[in-house]
């Protein structure tokens, strides 16, 4: 699996023909076929009363999300997006008390295609202090009334990640799913 679409055969080097793009290829040379498919990510919404724990994106300075990621090989989404939570604010959750929210399919960067699932936790299910990690600014929880009154934005992968860029909403959608379980 590629972040972008591939152009050489990773078996023998040989440029690729586009059989049905962007998704499958194969080698004139060794007529092996080379798909790439999107990148599996997760996130976890952590709800403490009705404020969202969230984390500043290190690259875009007071543009803030989820904390997500990238699954690594090996990772269910659940495992993932636990480990993502960690390493961004500090917080630990057992997989196994996670409640699903959502998926969706983003475009993160043109060519690069991820599929994210997204998880809910209470606050009361996790442990640790919440410190943002090395790939995080800042990490904490925010009412919507705090974040509106703020000049805080959503990253612009996460609004179409979700669709929306209000606070609100998405507690609405946590609490949903948490209140569901």
């Amino acid at each position: 699996m590629s972040n972008f679409p591939p152009t050489h055969c990773p078996y023998c080097g040989t440029e690729l023909e586009a059989l049905d793009p962007p998704t499958v290829h194969r080698c004139r040379s060794c007529e092996e076929y080379v798909f790439y498919n999107p990148t599996p990510g997760g996130s976890v919404a952590v709800l403490d009363g009705d404020a969202l724990l969230l984390v500043e994106d290190f690259r875009y300075e007071n543009q803030w999300k989820l904390p997500s990621g990238v699954l690594e090989a090996g990772e269910s989404p659940a495992e993932g997006a636990v480990r993502e939570l960690t390493e961004e604010t500090g917080l630990a959750v057992d997989p196994d008390e996670l409640t699903y929210v959502t998926n969706n399919a983003v475009e993160p960067d043109e060519g690069k295609h991820h599929a994210n699932v997204t998880f809910a936790a209470s606050r009361s299910a996790t442990t640790g202090t919440v410190e943002a990690g090395s790939d995080a600014t800042d990490a904490r929880f925010w009412t919507p009334a705090a974040f509106e009154a703020s000049d805080a934005l959503f990253t612009d992968v996460h609004q179409r990640r979700f669709g929306s860029d209000s606070l609100s909403w998405l507690v609405e959608e946590v609490e949903t799913a948490l209140d569901g379980v």
